[in-house]
């Protein structure tokens, strides 16, 4: 299983994806793409609310 985001969907006009075969992999990365291209260092429980009701799974 693969899970994806595409970060324009929690910041509109942002072109970033991610896909990995790990939800903490992907969450990882989330993180530090948010503190370097939108100054986002704290993960309060409503970031991570919004990003995990976004993420998507595929079965490739």
């Amino acid at each position: 299983m693969k899970y994806q985001l595409a970060c324009g969907d929690v910041m509109p006009g942002c072109a970033q994806t991610f896909v990995t075969d790990s939800q903490d992999a992907l969450l990882g990365q989330v993180a530090e793409h948010a503190a370097a291209a939108h100054g986002i260092t704290e993960i309060t429980p409503e970031v991570l609310a919004a990003v995990t009701g976004k993420i998507r799974t595929t079965d490739a």
